[in-house]
């Protein structure tokens, strides 16, 4: 019998949630020559068969009809690396794909990227990923509550990418089984940063073709504890061994002949840039602590504004109130003029008439 064209590795470890939505995301694959492989690397393996067996692909040789499609292989519990390799071990296939349990694809994953490698000929190749931020709520479902391109706008995974930083997690990748046979397996002492690794040495003796589609979808669960939480969490393991990859490279090379020159002159450049970032840090700092004085300055200044307007504003309306005050007794004086000046015309037209009698 033929091999199928595509072997799907599965790395999980009592996570029977995440392995069964996982199992469940292979089968709505639109292309269907594969088998799976899940390398249950240390948990506990009842748990898991049970989870199989329920499962939509079902576990080889757990029915009369051997319709089961899935492969069970538990380890001793080493790590990822380990676990990846022992998969490649028990399985045949043209292709190989890693499926974490808790990470998903999208249903044509598998028919994109096998049509990209046979057409191409490229020996890996890998999809636009989305980074898929997942809690659990009130119910103990996980939700998800932000979805975002890793690495938006990369034109490419070549090594000047990589070797800054990865570039592609093992959901979104697809490659032939004969790259092994270039650059050798996974790296088993590494426990994080080994697919990064491998995929350096796969990117330097071929192109990462990149299929720019979306079709991978990697979990993160930033506040989960135990064994939901990611391995991407844990930060401290992945800067050590960054930098022990790294420092492992410039020895290698340094053995093999290579003049420190290079490496001195780059560490320079580093150091130099580290210092102009921290003045520039510091500088933002003093104009923080300048602008901060001015606006307390400011809120002083606009205290004692607002201070003058109350006041202003009190001395305007006691004016208000006298000038009310004022407005009866200028009533009163004009009526007592205008009294006296009637009674004085009165008077004047009373001494006319007098006069006038008298002179009859």
């Amino acid at each position: 019998m033929s091999s199928p064209t595509v072997a799907i590795l599965v790395r999980t470890k009592d996570r029977p949630r995440f392995l069964s939505r996982a199992l469940e995301n292979i089968a709505q694959q639109t292309f269907t020559d594969y088998t799976v492989c899940v390398i249950n690397d240390g948990g506990d393996e009842q748990a898991t068969r049970t989870v199989i067996e329920a499962s939509p692909l079902g576990l080889q040789g757990s029915d009369a009809q051997g319709s089961g499609r899935v492969q069970l292989l538990t380890t001793a519990g080493g790590n990822m690396e380990a676990a990846s390799n022992a998969g490649l071990a028990a399985t045949t296939s043209k292709y190989v794909a890693i499926h974490d349990d808790d990470d998903l694809w999208a249903p044509e994953f598998l028919e994109r990227t096998v049509a990209a490698l046979e057409e191409s000929g490229a020996l890996m190749c890998t999809t636009r990923i989305v980074e898929r931020y997942e809690r659990e709520n009130a119910d103990g479902e996980f939700e998800v509550y932000e979805e975002r391109i890793f690495h938006d706008g990369l034109p490419g995974v070549g090594l000047q990418f990589l070797f800054r930083t990865n570039r592609a997690v093992p959901i979104g990748i697809l490659y032939r089984r004969s790259l092994h046979e270039l650059v050798g397996f996974y790296d088993e002492s590494l426990p994080v940063v080994g697919d990064w690794e491998f995929n350096m040495r796969a990117a330097s003796v071929a192109d990462i073709l990149l299929v720019d589609e979306p079709l991978a979808y990697w979990s993160l669960r930033p506040d989960a504890e135990g064994s939901e939480a990611n391995s991407v969490k844990r930060q401290a393991d992945h800067a050590r061994f960054d930098s022990m990859v790294r420092a492992r490279a410039i020895r290698e090379d340094l053995q093999a002949g290579a003049r420190p020159g290079a490496y001195l002159y780059q560490a320079h450049l580093a150091a130099d840039l580290e210092r102009r970032v921290i003045d520039g840090h510091d500088l933002t700092r003093e104009s923080l602590d300048i602008l901060r004085s001015i606006e307390s300055r400011l809120e002083r200044i606009e205290a004692r504004q607002q201070a003058i307007e109350s006041r202003q504003q009190s001395i305007e309306e006691r004016l208000r109130v006298l000038k009310h005050l004022r407005a009866p007794g200028r009533a009163l004086r004009s009526f007592a003029q205008r009294s006296l000046n009637q009674r004085s015309q009165a008077r004047r037209g009373t001494e006319t008439g007098s006069t006038g009698e008298k002179d009859a």
